[in-house]
């Protein structure tokens, strides 16, 4: 059978370029991504609209005849998606369809390009097309590109090494909102800050050029480059100085606020008397941001993440020249990240008077950070660079550099907590007022609402602005409870932290009572006697002090839905000294149950409250069983407690939650042995579960008990 070839109709020219690429910025853009892929280090965008004229110049490798033939001139190839890095300092190729070259022939008549390749020594190449003329033809194959190979010998190249472009014949006005756009386009292809020219530093150095006729072009070009560094949140710039550091810590909108410290200070709080001087000198600029929502600039937050990837943290400049281990999120110089997987909430570097409760939960993370440091190790006889050139050497100078900068960091932390602290102290309007100034709304618009609409809406305004009113009183009550609460929380932990020491006091002294040896043996029977009874009280008193353990660790006050299982589990454990013998059953609790979302501080005050209830309950029960069981419903989960104790009226059981009611009377013996408290156990209950989104109460027991006390949530909780 005889064949056809498929033929290209040459208008495929303008439907690739258009389609595609689709405007004239983005296609103006291409060939701004062509020199990054070509390791330029500069590129210059010369924007000459009364010349009808755009140039584009940049010092990459260029190219050789052969790459002009095999690549520019082949349509659609894949060579950089199959490259995927440049070829001289491997940076990520940013074109992969092979398509961009032809997007500008909707941009000007005619383009014209120059490029000298680093690999030909002897030669340069210019070529020319003529789009109009292109059009023009039938078949895309016979479309000809006129060019001429130059020897070097015979005439000299316009620049030493890289690629000129020029656009001829604009066919498109541009406009301000056009040249912004370019610049959109491009941004993050530049380093934030200044680059060196230093050989290790090349892979990021990349700075864009932009000249035009119109001032204003090159403004708004400009601005739109730099945006990403103007839409911070807060920015700290400081100067160490002979050991003295002055810092302004500025939030964006708002003053700065200008603070000062010693070296000296921070080496003091980490327990050192160090007095010599290890730095000089440095000096260093931070940037924090917030990269969710909507950012200004019509800057997308997925390119803004991805550049921070690339470009975030905090990078160290010695005399001009960027030390390229530092920046790197494996780095991590300042532990900003392994602070953060560590759960690290207190500043080993500020002063303890002046730290926010968990301060260091508002440490930002490297991907929300640019920042550079200015430090001179010619000037610095302690702080010397390694041989590779590429970091510094880990002397105590070093140490002293990166406690500077951390400090800083770890300060506008204290105050972005401090500030959150602040901004929740701010007392909302009471709903009880807003449901009055509706009522006055209604009452003036009495006239136009039927009579007995207005009636049956006032009623129930009116029964809203009394529920919320009750809802007031009650939440000041709970107010005043809650401040004795946090007062007597704090205490403890501080109690406990003291006991821990005491309790190393008092296990040295059994060893050294353990040890004495007399030839007088009641004496000797008396000795081991009371080390015997200080070792049980020793066991008793740290499986007390446990039942605030889980309050001082700051895991446990992450908000997760936590496994019932384990954290009943843990509980019963905690509270097993005051179970007496108590047969303690949580075996049909199902093992993949989720409690609401909560921490383990919140559900391990709830179920320790109610177990010490219940094992108080049963202290003179001749059978001790405490049974913990979980029952589905259609519309809710719910956890059972039931023990075997003296029982309760259910008439009076809503009693029990208020403060200081108790359900039974606890003797004086009972006291002695650790039970019974202030009447504030099932009050601290509910307000926590009410917090949570879970109903408690107490309800008819099962067969074989005398109480139950229901903990229930809604299932999408």
């Amino acid at each position: 059978m005889p064949t056809l070839p498929f033929t290209i109709d040459a208008e495929l020219l303008r439907e690739l370029g258009e389609r595609l690429v689709g405007k004239p910025h983005i296609a103006l853009a291409e060939l701004i991504k062509n020199s990054y892929d070509a390791d330029a280090t500069e590129v210059t965008i010369k924007f000459l609209p009364n010349a009808d004229r755009i140039e584009i110049i940049d010092n990459g490798h260029g190219m050789t005849f052969e790459e002009f033939k095999n690549f520019w001139m082949r349509i659609g190839t894949t060579h950089k998606k199959e490259k995927r890095q440049s070829k001289n300092l491997e940076r990520p190729m940013t074109g992969s369809k092979g398509v961009g070259r032809l997007a500008v022939q909707f941009l000007a008549g005619s383009l014209t390009i120059q490029t000298v390749s680093e690999d030909e020594s002897r030669k340069w190449l210019k070529a020319q097309v003529d789009w109009e003329r292109a059009m023009k033809v039938k078949e895309l194959t016979e479309v000809e590109v006129s060019y001429n190979e130059y020897d070097r010998d015979l005439s000299s190249p316009p620049f030493p090494q890289g690629t000129m472009i020029f656009l001829n014949g604009l066919k498109d006005e541009w406009n301000e909102d056009s040249i912004s756009n370019l610049a959109s386009e491009v941004w993050w292809l530049q380093p934030p800050f200044r680059s060196s020219p230093s050989a290790d530093d090349s892979k990021d150095l990349f700075k864009i050029h932009f000249q035009s006729t119109h001032r204003d072009y090159t403004t708004t070009f400009v601005k739109q480059m730099n945006a990403i560094k103007s839409i911070w949140i807060a920015r700290l710039v400081g100067v160490l100085n002979n050991g003295k550091v002055t810092f302004s810590l500025q939030f964006v909108g708002e003053q700065p606020i200008v603070h000062k410290y010693k070296i000296a200070d921070f080496i003091h709080n980490n327990g050192g008397f160090r007095k010599t001087k290890n730095l000089n000198s440095c000096r260093f600029e931070i940037r924090i941001y917030n990269l969710s929502g909507r950012q200004k600039f019509g800057i997308k937050v997925s390119e803004a993440r991805e550049y921070f990837r690339n470009h975030g943290g905090v990078h160290v400049y010695d005399g001009g020249f960027r030390l390229p281990y530092y920046g790197l999120s494996e780095s991590d110089w300042l532990k900003l990240e392994y602070d953060h997987s560590h759960r690290q909430n207190v500043s080993k570097l500020l002063p303890e008077e002046i730290q926010v409760f968990r301060a260091l939960n508002d440490l930002p993370t490297l991907g929300r950070v640019l920042g550079f440091v200015d430090v001179n190790t010619s000037n610095e006889p302690n702080l010397k660079i390694m041989i590779t050139r590429d970091r510094l050497a880990e002397t105590i100078a070093y140490e002293d550099l990166v406690k500077t900068i951390r400090y800083a960091l770890d300060w506008y932390a204290n105050e972005s907590a401090r500030r959150k602290i602040q901004e929740k102290e701010v007392s909302p309007e009471p709903a009880s007022l807003k449901f009055e100034r509706v009522e006055q709304v209604l009452e003036e618009y009495e006239p136009e609402i039927p009579k007995k609409v207005y009636q049956k809406i006032y009623k129930k305004v009116q029964e809203a602005t009394i529920a919320a009113k009750k809802d007031q009183e009650l939440a000041l009550e709970q107010m005043g409870l809650f401040a004795p609460l946090a007062t007597a929380g704090i205490s403890a932990l501080s109690y406990q932290h003291e006991l821990k020491k005491q309790f190393a006091y008092i296990e040295d002294t059994i060893d050294r009572m353990a040890k004495i040896e007399t030839v007088n043996p009641e004496l000797q029977k008396n000795l081991q006697s009371l080390g015997a009874g200080l070792a049980s009280w020793l066991k008793r008193a740290k499986a007390t002090n446990l039942l605030f353990d889980y309050i001082a660790d700051t895991e446990n006050t992450l908000q997760q839905n936590l496994r019932a299982r384990p954290v009943i589990e843990e509980i019963t454990d905690q509270t097993s000294f005051l179970a007496r013998g108590t047969e303690i059953d949580y075996s049909q609790i199902d093992d993949r149950l989720r409690l609401p979302k909560a921490s383990f501080a919140e559900w391990g005050a709830i179920f320790q409250n109610v177990f010490i209830n219940a094992f108080t309950a049963m202290l003179d029960s001749p059978k001790r069983q405490l049974h913990i069981s979980f029952r589905p419903h259609e519309k809710f989960q719910e956890i059972l407690i039931q023990d075997t104790g003296h029982g309760i009226n259910l008439r009076d059981a809503d009693k029990f939650f208020e403060p200081f009611q108790r359900a039974s009377k606890v003797s004086a013996e009972r006291k002695a042995l650790g039970y019974g408290g202030t009447g504030l156990g099932l009050t601290i209950v509910r307000l926590l579960a009410n917090n949570i989104g879970c109903r408690v109460q107490f309800v008819e027991p099962e067969r074989g008990f005398k109480t139950a006390f229901s903990i229930r949530w809604r299932k999408d909780k």
